[in-house]
This record gives structure tokens, C-alpha cells and sequence, in this order.
């Protein structure tokens, strides 16, 4: 019964970090380009790159955490490292959006929400 409920708990930490990945595709790079409009068509296209670049970013944090739960359902325990690298990232961001950018400090909710889920499932482990 309680690995049931790790392995819900780990599918809603992947989950939560997909939200995330997907709140950057389609909330922030197009806002973001349109803000920093560059007239020179190099520096547009590194722009756009460079945004792309954090976008896989994001979407792999998101994977990691999705491997862990797939671990995790055949042999419990064994994708512990998978789950502190995904924690290591949450905190990383919860601590740079809001230093960084304040008013952004919102976007670091589905992050905080999966590092306390990650907390939560080690001490049910």
C-alpha cells in the first residue's frame, strides 16, 4: 500500500515539472522575444536559441523525474539519485527566479511543489 502511494507521489513530481516545462514553451519564450526585440537578425536568432536551449532544459528536468517513477514501480528504492538531482533542481530554481526576478517568483510554484513532494516521498521511503 505505501509503494503505491511513493509511486502516485513520484508520477505527480514528473507531472508538476512537465507543467512547468510547458508553462515556458507557450507562456514565457514568445513574451520573452517579443520584450527583447533585436533588430539584428543574428542576435533575434541567438536569442531564440538560447531560450530553446533553457526550454530542453526544463523538459529534461521533467524526464528525469518521469524515469525515477518508472524505476521506482519495478524495484522501490533504487531511483533514489533520480529523485535528489529532480530536488537539487527544484531549489536551484526556487531560489534564482525570485533573486533574479521577483515578479517572475510565481513561476516557481510547480518546482516548490514538486521539491515538497520529493521531500515528502523520502520520508515515507
Amino acid at each position: 500500500m505505501l509503494h503505491d502511494h511513493l509511486t502516485w507521489l513520484w508520477y505527480a513530481v514528473a507531472a508538476l515539472m512537465l507543467v512547468d516545462a510547458l508553462a515556458y514553451t507557450f507562456g514565457a519564450i514568445g513574451p520573452i522575444r517579443r520584450a527583447l526585440n533585436q533588430a539584428e537578425p543574428y542576435w533575434q536568432k541567438r536569442l531564440l536559441l538560447n531560450l530553446l536551449l533553457a526550454n530542453q532544459g526544463l523538459y529534461l528536468g521533467a524526464a528525469i523525474p518521469l524515469v525515477g517513477a518508472v524505476i521506482e514501480t519495478r524495484q522501490p528504492g533504487t531511483a533514489h539519485a533520480l529523485f535528489w538531482l529532480t530536488l537539487a533542481t527544484c531549489i536551484y530554481t526556487m531560489v534564482t527566479v525570485p533573486v533574479f526576478t521577483p515578479r517572475d517568483s510565481g513561476h516557481a510554484i510547480p518546482r516548490a511543489l514538486a521539491a515538497a513532494l520529493i521531500v515528502v516521498g523520502f520520508v515515507m521511503a
